[in-house]
């Protein structure tokens, strides 16, 4: 078969005849004679890895009608190719190559990663599902290879891996997300396609898991089944460790988005093996929707996935589509996201301003915040810097602890407390917290907190002498008030 006087059609064990179907069918059987030697022990194996590349030169000559036609007529064909100038499709449908191929792979993008042939539409991950190359497709998955991507007939690596009875692959593409309802222009769903019973047997088995179900988004399968599915919410699945979440997104299912984050509670920021939140699978896909309704939630933009990238980044490629989400977030009224309670939206995109930033009507951040009772939101600005007893410009001049007080936000009260608020500032009006309270507990609180600040208006003094006589051991120790003065330390002594 390897002999240089060998055709194409020979390599291949076909017919000049054959159609493209009969074509296949001769390369799907010389695939899985490679497939059953290489279970063998090397010094029994029949099928040489160089035997092996012939039958995909040979194959590649005779499934391309231009290059087909080419032999026929001239006998002229591509039988070697150097290493060096394969095509990653190439690489990955030759499982002795699998060295080479992650070298290949190396410091490449997602872009790349799912890269497609201008003439076939072939992805490496459709070649190596083809060939059954259980390492490379393993290998691809890992790093977040597209299985739905549909070369010129319209299959994908789903539809390839079961027409070659593969239930290993199909396992595998299954479980990294791949969607079972796609059919190909022959209107064959990969199932459709198949002829292996333990491929169609693997179907049937992975219907029913949730994972398979979210790739195909099945909402009412979940809403019938969740009382009997026992994996939490966030339930990070198979080799990805991507959540159901994750594949909603990944996929733009927008209903099926909606209903794990509002009915499952399901986690917007956790991330995959390649570090990709939900937001980042969304806005690499360019699901305007699924990521404009992320950022609304709260999903956090900051995360950096594998490649360094941002979920904005990632969303480059679609132009400003994407970007210009996060640019309207970016934008959106400071004061308005405060009265509103929205703590993520200063911890993600209030960046380098000044927490004491004030509107035209002279109310600030802080007191916006305090006077609703957004206490996270008061919170986030006061470890950004805020002043706790900035005053109002206009009107009444009240502090932030006035606002709290006034309308009896309890937890809000207390948070400024523990940031020493003052309780003895007065307003425009002559009024101290104090006097702005309306409940008794309100009242209770703040006087509490002033008795603990009399109580520790004392502090301790210790002097020490040169350590000749007395060691380490202080020459006397002496309490004094807060505001003691130099003759009062001297008088003590």
């Amino acid at each position: 078969m390897g002999a240089l006087s060998s055709t194409p059609y020979d390599i291949l064990g076909a017919k000049k005849t054959d159609n493209d179907y009969q074509l296949r069918l001769a390369y799907r059987a010389r695939i899985h004679e490679y497939k059953k030697d290489r279970l063998q022990n090397p010094t029994n194996r029949n099928v040489a890895a160089e035997n092996f590349r012939l039958i995909c030169r040979a194959y590649e000559t005779l499934s391309d009608h231009d290059k087909r036609k080419k032999y026929d007529q001239d006998e002229e064909w591509i039988r070697n190719i150097p290493l060096n100038e394969y095509t990653l499709q190439q690489l990955a449908a030759e499982p002795e190559l699998a060295k080479q191929f992650k070298i290949r792979l190396q410091n490449v993008t997602l872009r790349d990663i799912n890269a497609q042939d201008s003439r076939t539409g072939h992805t490496a991950l459709y070649c190596a599902a083809r060939a059954c190359n259980v390492e490379a497709v393993n290998y691809l998955t890992e790093q977040g290879a597209e299985p739905d991507l549909a070369q010129r007939t319209g299959s994908t690596a789903l539809h390839v891996s079961a027409f070659y009875g593969h239930p290993e692959i199909v396992r595998c593409l299954l479980e990294s997300g791949a969607d079972y309802r796609i059919k190909n222009r022959g209107k064959s769903t990969a199932e459709d396609e198949s002829s292996d019973a333990d491929v169609k047997q693997m179907f049937t088995d992975l219907k029913t898991t949730p994972f398979v179900q979210a790739a195909a988004d099945q909402l009412d399968w979940f809403k019938t089944n969740i009382s009997n599915i026992t994996q939490h919410i966030d339930e990070q699945y198979h080799v990805q460790r991507q959540t159901l979440l994750h594949c909603a997104s990944k996929k733009g299912y927008m209903d099926l988005v909606c209903w794990l984050v509002e009915k499952r509670s399901a986690n917007l920021d956790i991330v995959d093996i390649n570090s990709n939140s939900a937001l980042h699978l969304a806005a690499y896909g360019g699901h305007e929707s699924v990521v404009e309704y992320l950022l609304n939630r709260g999903a956090n933009p900051l995360l950096l996935n594998k490649w360094c990238m941002t979920a904005e980044q990632e969303g480059f490629i679609h132009d400003k589509k994407i970007t210009d989400l996060f640019q309207s977030m970016r934008e959106q009224d400071m004061f308005d996201m405060a009265v509103k309670g929205i703590d993520w939206w200063f911890e993600y995109y209030f960046g380098d301003k000044s927490p004491d930033t004030v509107n035209d009507k002279g109310i600030n951040l802080l007191y916006l915040a305090c006077r609703y009772g957004q206490t996270l939101v008061a919170k986030c600005l006061l470890e950004k810097g805020a002043n706790v007893n900035i005053r109002l410009l206009k009107e009444s001049e009240s502090t932030p602890l006035h606002g709290a007080v006034y309308n009896g936000h309890v937890s809000t009260v207390d948070l400024l407390l523990s940031y020493r608020a003052d309780v003895n500032i007065k307003n425009k009006y002559g009024s101290t917290p104090i006097d702005d309270a309306r409940t008794d507990e309100m009242r209770q609180i703040l006087k509490q907190y002033r008795a603990n600040l009399d109580g520790n208006k004392f502090f301790s003094v210790y002097l020490f002498g040169d350590g000749a006589q007395s060691g380490n051991e202080p020459l006397a120790k002496v309490q004094l008030h807060y505001d003691a003065t130099y003759n009062d330390l001297v008088q003590e002594m």
